[in-house]
């Protein structure tokens, strides 16, 4: 007979069901999980996530925006950084550029150029190598990239097929 699941705040027991979750711990402002596992606690309110295959979710999404429509935002641009393990100073040195223009980029103060966009993708794919052989598909990829800075996009991940989607979301207030 399995144990009941007890909430990780308070003890008590909690109700457990599968849903979509907004993946903010990734530091990307629109990824979604789909399927995840959440224990909700009625009595204090806590909710935990269960992420399953963490690195491979992370594989998935930087392949997914890899293969982004639009252009990087400066998030996306920091996830792929940080996905390859590369300091500020080292994109940098990949893209002829320095660690203060790769940071004005990820915060958003400056937009990243089209042939740095494309590079990141590309360097991505290469450097990774469970990409490795999806770097003809993005290169064939690269000339249908809109300048679009892909605001009106969520990436759906599924957590169980760790299939991708772009999916058009409206922002009207």
């Amino acid at each position: 007979m399995s144990k009941a699941a007890r909430c990780t705040h308070c003890g008590a027991p909690v109700t457990q069901s599968r849903r979509n979750y907004r993946y903010t711990e990734s530091g990307l402002s629109n990824v979604v999980l789909q399927g995840v596992e959440v224990a909700d606690c009625p009595s204090c309110g806590n909710s935990d996530v269960i992420i399953p295959r963490l690195v491979r979710i992370h594989q998935a999404i930087a392949q997914a925006l890899a293969n982004s429509p639009a252009r990087l935002t400066g998030e996306q641009l920091r996830f792929l950084r940080k996905h390859l393990g590369f300091s500020g100073d080292q994109l940098g040195s990949y893209l002829h550029t320095d660690k203060t223009k790769v940071s004005k980029w990820e915060r958003g103060e400056d937009l990243i150029g089209q042939a740095s966009d494309r590079l990141v993708r590309l360097l991505a794919a290469a450097l990774d190598k469970e990409m490795r052989p999806a770097i003809p598909a993005i290169a064939e990829h690269l000339p249908s990239i809109t300048d679009d800075l892909g605001k009106n996009w969520e990436l759906h991940v599924d957590v169980a097929t760790l299939q991708t989607s772009f999916v058009s979301v409206s922002r009207a207030a």
